[in-house]
C-alpha cells in the first residue's frame, strides 16, 4: 500500500462554487480588512479605498505603513519559507 494522493484539476464551474477568503468580494472579510486598514494604515486605505478587491500588494503596503513590514521581514529571516 502506498501513501500517495492524486491531485485532480478543478473545473471553472467547481471553482466558481468556492466561497470565502479575502479575494471574495463583496464579503465580510473584505469589509473587516477595510476597517482594519482605515484604522492602522490610513494613507494606504485612502489610496486604495475605491479598489474592487484587496490584493496582497495592498496588504503588504499597509503592513509597511503600520510598521509591521519590518517585523514580517524578520520573521521570514528566522523562519525561512521552504
Amino acid at each position: 500500500m502506498t501513501n500517495s494522493q492524486t491531485i485532480a484539476a478543478l473545473s471553472l464551474d467547481q471553482l466558481s462554487q468556492v466561497t470565502g477568503g479575502a479575494a471574495a468580494a463583496p464579503s465580510a472579510s473584505q469589509a473587516q480588512l477595510r476597517q482594519l486598514a482605515a484604522a492602522h494604515c490610513p494613507a494606504t486605505y485612502a489610496q486604495f479605498k475605491g479598489a474592487k478587491t484587496i490584493t496582497r500588494p495592498m496588504g503588504e503596503k499597509c503592513l509597511d505603513e503600520a510598521g509591521l513590514g519590518m517585523f514580517k521581514g524578520r520573521l521570514d529571516a528566522y523562519f525561512p519559507k521552504k
